[in-house]
C-alpha cells in the first residue's frame, strides 16, 4: 500500500470514527478533584471545556442570544460547578458544566 495513501486513510477514519470531545481533550475531573482545584484552575477548565460546548449549542439550538459569550468573568460558572459538586460528590465537573450551559441557554435568568 501507498504511504501516502496508509496515512490519509488513518488521519480520516482518526477524524471519522473518534471524535474529540471536550472532556477528553481537557481532562474531566471528579467533583472530589473539583473541589481541591484552586480558582484559576477551575476558570481555566470551565474555559477550555465550555467554549467549544457553546459554539455547538448556539449553532444547534439557534439560540437568540449567546450569554456565554457575553459573560464579565466564569466565576457564575465556577459557583455553579462547585454547589454542584458539594452535593453530587460521586459526578463529574463536566456534568455541571452542561447543566450550567443548558441553564444559561434558557431564556429565564440563572438563580
Amino acid at each position: 500500500m501507498n504511504p501516502r495513501l496508509a496515512i490519509c486513510f488513518f488521519i480520516t477514519s482518526t477524524l471519522i470514527w473518534a471524535p474529540a470531545h471536550s472532556q477528553h481533550l481537557f481532562g474531566n475531573p471528579n467533583c472530589i478533584s473539583w473541589q481541591k482545584l484552586a480558582m484559576p484552575e477551575k476558570s481555566s477548565w470551565l474555559n477550555a471545556f465550555l467554549a467549544p460546548l457553546n459554539l455547538t449549542n448556539v449553532a444547534r439550538k439557534k439560540l437568540k442570544e449567546d450569554k456565554f459569550s457575553k459573560l464579565t468573568s466564569l466565576d457564575t460558572a465556577v459557583n455553579y460547578v462547585d454547589v454542584f459538586c458539594a452535593v453530587n460528590t460521586e459526578d463529574f465537573a463536566s456534568v455541571a458544566a452542561i447543566k450550567f450551559l443548558d441553564e444559561l441557554a434558557l431564556e429565564k435568568p440563572l438563580n
